[in-house]
């Protein structure tokens, strides 16, 4: 008998419609609610360069209205639904989520068609809301993180598209007009670039509702069974970009009039479908994924360098990074730079515990499988598993995988992904007097 249940899970319903779209189901007996949502499988990162920005735009744009409704009476609709919406833009696709009562189901997924697949794009609108991306694009700049991460990723990326801004430019929004737009959404938005994913309490008829809502994709859009048509991404990126003439290849710092210094410490890393990218996953976790991680400990709780740092791994269809993030003190980032350098060090020279490795092993297991009890993420996971793998992975599978990872895996990632002398170091922070440093 088999005492641990979620190797008993099963698979999503799964069925193409009519225009290509691949729509997955997910019942869950006891959620109380449903949730559905749609994904377009390209994002920032497949854009033409000269349309930089244009998935992120198209995301609130299909918010401002339809043939039927305005802005304000969608907004109010989904309210009067008791709708949570959703909608984010990465470099890997752009997400429309909606959580809603079961009762309210078909209402709410009739809006969401309707604001995805008919548009106004409203010349006046469009101008608007140029406006208001542009004024997020320069919160972004306000933002110390946000400014060195962009920066810090098209470093290491070099040319590759994904270095690129998610949100682009101004120059590049301020250039989309009302035609630019109703030519890119028939190609985004066409049946072969979506995947429609539901969880939760999926009542009889729901399946049919969707169908119905979602057999076609938005007029002029091609059909069929290939994927939209994406810009083919630049070569392969590296910490050593020549374009950048003298910069130190290891080293970007940015300077603004703000109090604390925030660094990124990282290195090119792993796609989603690499096969180190379980053991990186596992690594990232070690070294700074929580209280009791290396980083972490060293850092802040035997040093007191940082009330804020961590690890993280970026993984993306082609290409990913791995970084240490954070903030602190200017005077302190010589003597924390230091103390990461030493924690790789001591990871490349001593190894890995066995009770370590299992440590961690339990912590991302226990993750993976408390995901299970969350309609949300259930709708997530199965529509991720259809764009990145092509296939569900069951968690089962993961775990063993999980459970694969050794210590030798382990050390031959740090050495090719956290080695000290490859990281590149990028700062943000306020630029220091002589007297002061």
């Amino acid at each position: 008998m088999n005492l641990d249940p979620y190797r008993n899970e099963g698979q999503p319903r799964r069925e193409v419609l009519p225009g290509g779209a691949v729509f997955l189901s997910v019942p869950m007996a006891t959620a109380h609610a449903v949730t559905f949502g749609v994904w377009l499988r390209t994002g920032s990162q497949d854009e033409p360069g000269q349309l930089g920005g244009i998935s992120h735009f198209l995301e609130h744009m299909v918010f401002k209205g339809t043939d039927k409704r305005s802005a304000f009476e969608v907004a109010s609709t989904f309210d009067r639904l008791g709708a949570a919406v959703d909608a984010f833009t990465t470099k890997d696709m752009v997400a429309f989520t909606v959580k809603v009562l079961p009762e309210y189901f078909e209402p709410a997924v009739e809006l969401l068609a309707e604001m995805l697949l008919h548009p106004a794009f409203d010349q006046e609108l469009v101008e608007l809301e140029q406006e208001v991306v542009v004024e997020e694009i320069q919160e972004a700049l306000d933002a110390p993180e946000d400014r060195l991460h962009d920066a810090f990723a098209g470093r290491l990326y070099g040319s590759h598209s994904r270095s690129r801004p998610i949100l682009g430019f101004a120059s590049t929004v301020r250039s989309f007009d009302s035609t630019v737009l109703a030519v890119e959404h028939a190609r985004l938005f066409a049946g072969p670039n979506m995947v429609i994913s539901m969880a939760g309490n999926i009542r009889k008829g729901f399946e049919d509702v969707i169908r119905r809502n979602f057999q076609e994709g938005p007029a002029g859009a091609p059909g069929g069974d290939t994927p939209a048509e994406i810009s083919a991404p630049a070569a392969a990126a590296s910490v050593m970009d020549l374009s950048l003439e003298e910069a130190d290849p290891f080293r970007l710092d940015l300077f603004s009039p703000i109090i604390q210094t925030y660094f990124e410490i990282g290195n090119l890393g792993v796609s989603f479908d690499h096969p180190d990218r379980i053991p990186v996953f596992l690594l990232t976790n070690l070294l700074g994924g929580g209280m009791s991680s290396r980083i972490f400990q060293a850092v802040r709780e035997r040093e007191g360098l940082a009330y804020t740092v961590y690890t993280y791994s970026d993984m993306g269809r082609d290409i990913g990074l791995v970084s240490c993030s954070g903030s602190c003190s200017p005077e302190k980032m010589d003597r924390l730079e230091d103390v990461i350098r030493l924690e790789y060090d001591r990871l490349l020279g001593a190894g890995l515990a066995a009770d370590e490795l299992a440590n961690n092993s339990a912590q991302i297991k226990s993750q993976l499988i408390f995901s299970l009890e969350g309609i949300v993420n259930q709708m997530f996971r199965s529509a991720r598993n259809e764009m990145f793998y092509g296939r569900f992975i069951p968690v089962s599978e993961l775990v063993d995988l999980i459970d694969s990872v050794t210590a030798q895996d382990i050390a031959r990632c740090a050495e090719t992904y956290f080695h000290p002398e490859s990281l590149l170091i990028a700062t943000h922070g306020p630029e220091m007097l002589p007297e002061q440093e």
